[in-house]
Order: structure tokens, then sequence, then C-alpha cells
């Protein structure tokens, strides 16, 4: 008796594995994997480098299903700009990585869906535009830094060593500028620290908690331990700090009176929006969005730039003869330039393509059963654009792995 209850419960669970595990029809090509595993890429191997491999085995459009979550890769421009003029293809997916960082309050910008996602975006806009995005009051700021990194790289001159942490003040300045109106100096430990817990966190989220992105029910059955083991708890950790030193931050007992008929910022506009917001934490993870993430990304391309224009003299040589002909000697750049200065664009562009910094990009998710290029896309779907691929598509590029390819096809004047 006990033996046929063992191969009933046996036979039910291989039935249950199996339903759960079932690839539904119309898929793109790709792997699968086993019942709850899914397919992993092998140890050592990166999630971009086995994307490669997928995209060549199984071409512009493939499946990969890594634990429970079925990802579809896109791997061509036009196949992602169609996709993402998709309304359904515009949710992001619940992972716990994305939520966390906004205390899991599904607000703002960042992870939010839908009409508020929409509102958020458009609130954010609209708001950077009047407080000086694109105008010439932020343009002097960035002018300022741009100065003041210069003075303190002189410092440095004349031997090896570390690009100097001003570079990371003052891109955070430029950003707080419009978030905070505060500007710190190079030697402040208060920003340094900040930065430190930015580069902690960015780093931690990319680390091993990508299992409570894959298995959704990880993080409800996992013991504290599971958490600690995972890096998870230091993550959570560092986007506390982050959230509180923010919080600190728009304290205006700490930086004056707030006078709500002129705001002097973004986390002014957030405090009198508090007072009609139902939700007043969704305004305040629209703050959260702007100083990690569009510092961490930035600082980590300027570094780029740096490091490929010190490789490349003769690139670097060519970019400063065409800003010494256009720029008129004892003023400094700004974007009134730009027209004037296509080798210097196309080689910030190159850079953006050579580096991929986000090669997977951010990722979407299906928010209802929908068709791409004669597949179907279930909902729930995440929808991941592999740009990297397009920054590396032969059919635009005829060297693509290489950085200085642009250099010979763009003319200075």
């Amino acid at each position: 008796m006990m033996v046929t209850e063992a191969l009933l419960g046996v036979l039910l669970l291989v039935l249950f594995l199996a339903l759960v595990n079932r690839k539904p029809k119309g898929l793109p090509p790709g792997e699968w994997g086993w019942p709850v595993l899914g397919a992993w890429m092998s140890s050592g191997v990166t999630m971009e480098d086995h994307a490669k491999a997928l995209r060549q085995k199984y071409g512009d459009i493939f499946t990969w299903r890594m634990g429970s979550r079925t990802m579809v890769f896109l791997n061509n421009f036009q196949l992602i700009k169609t996709a993402f003029n998709n309304p359904d293809l515009q949710d992001r997916p619940d992972f716990f990585s994305f939520d966390s960082f906004s205390a899991f309050v599904k607000t703002g910008i960042a992870n939010s869906n839908g009409v508020h996602w929409h509102n958020s975006r458009r609130f954010a806009l609209r708001q950077l535009k009047d407080l000086g995005m694109g105008k010439s009051s932020l343009m002097d700021a960035i002018q300022y830094e741009a100065t003041c990194l210069v003075e303190d790289f002189r410092k440095h001159t004349g031997r090896p060593q570390s690009i100097p942490m001003s570079l990371s003040v003052a891109i955070l300045n430029v950003i707080w500028k419009l978030t905070a109106d505060i500007r710190y100096d190079v030697d402040d430990r208060e920003v340094h620290k900040f930065n430190e817990m930015i580069h902690d966190a960015f780093q931690l989220s990319q680390g091993n908690n990508v299992l409570f992105d894959m298995y959704p029910w990880l993080p409800y059955v996992s013991p504290s331990f599971i958490w600690k083991a995972l890096g998870v708890e230091a993550m959570l950790e560092s986007f506390t700090k982050i959230r509180n030193y923010i919080l600190v931050t728009s304290d205006r007992g700490t930086r004056g009176s707030l006078d709500p008929d002129k705001p002097r910022d973004y986390i002014d506009i957030y405090l009198v929006e508090m007072k009609t917001q139902t939700n007043p934490e969704s305004t305040m993870d629209r703050t959260r969005s702007l100083g990690p993430a569009g510092s961490e990304t930035t600082n980590q391309t300027v570094r780029w730039t740096l490091m490929l224009l010190a490789k490349y003299p003769d690139i670097q040589t060519r970019v400063q003869r065409q800003i010494d002909d256009v720029v008129p000697r004892g003023t400094l750049p700004s974007l009134q330039d730009k027209p004037k200065l296509p080798y210097l664009e196309a080689v910030i562009h190159e850079v953006n393509r050579f580096v991929s910094l986000t090669p997977l990009g951010v990722m979407h998710s299906a928010a209802a059963d929908t068709q791409l290029a004669g597949f179907s896309i279930p909902k729930g779907t995440v929808v991941i654009a592999n740009l990297e691929m397009c920054h590396k598509d032969p059919t635009y590029w005829e060297k693509p792995d290489e950085f200085p390819g642009i250099s010979s096809t763009v003319k200075e004047n």
C-alpha cells in the first residue's frame, strides 16, 4: 500500500512538473530547460555572453526560460522599435531588485506601469524643464563644475593614478543642482559617502540576488540566512541608506524655509505636492530615481570616454582641434556650440555604442497577451532589448568590435 501511494505521489509530481514546464504555443524558438530550474548559463558565463550565443543559434528573436521567468530577447533595432511602440510591451517586470529600490512601492518612474508611469514621467519632465534642464541656468552650473573639475585634475598631473573622486562629485553636483539646489566641495566627506552608497548599491543589485528575480516565490520561503548569503540583506541596507540620505537632504529644517510660490528645486516641488498628494511616496520615488541612477551611469560613461580618448590620442587630438576651432578662446563650450561640433558628438555616440554600458537595457514586461514578429508573447513575459547586439550589428558598422572606426567617417567641419 505504501509503495502504491509513493508511486502515485511520484506520478502526480511528474505530471505537475510537466504541466508547469509546458512551453506555451507560438513562442519564439530558444532554450526552455528543466522544470522549476529552467535553463541557466554555465558557471563563469555572463548573461550577456550567453544571450549572444543564443542569438547566433536562434536569430534576432528567441526565448530563454530562466528559473520561473520566460524571457524573450530582441536583437535587432527595428524589432526593438516595433516591440516598444506596442503599449502591451511597455510594463516593467515585477523583479525583486527593481521593487526593493523603491521600498516595494510601485510608484515614481523606474518601476511603475500604465497611467501611473505616464503621469509620473510627464510630471518629472515638466518640472525639470521648468527648473532649468536644457536652459542657460543649468548650463552655467555645468560649466562651473567643469572648470572646478579641470582645476582638480591639474593637481594630479605627472603621475599615473585612478580618476579622482572630483569627477563623481562634479556629476552629482549637476544633478543635485536640479534636485536639491545643493553643491558639495570635492573634499566633502558627506558626498564621498553618498557616492560610495550609490556604487555599492549598483554592485550589490547585480549579484546573486538575481535568484529572487528569477524565482518570484523565493523571497517568501527563504530563511534569513539565505537572504544574507545571496547578498540581499546588504542590497536592501544599501538602498535604505540612499533613501534616508535623500530624506535628510529634503528636510527644509536643514536647508532653509520653503516658499510654495517659488520652488527652488525638485525637492521643493515634491514638498509642495506632498500636501495635495494622496500618495506622497510617489513623488518621493521620482526624486530617488534622479540622483543614484543618473549619477552612476553618467559617471561610468565619462570614465570610459576619458579612458578611450587616452588610448586613442589621435581621436583626442581631433576632438580638441575641433573645439579650439569652434569655441572662442577664453570661453567655455555650451549647447549653442553643439551644431558646430559634429565630430565631438560622433565620438560621444561612438563611446556609448562601443561600451554599451547597459547591454540589456531596461527590461520590459508584457501587460497582456500580444503578437510580435509572428510570434505569441504571453502576458507576464519579460521582454529584453539586447542593445549590445544592436550596437555591434555588422549591418550598420563595418568593424563593430572596434572603437576608432567612426573617426574615419565623420568630417571635422
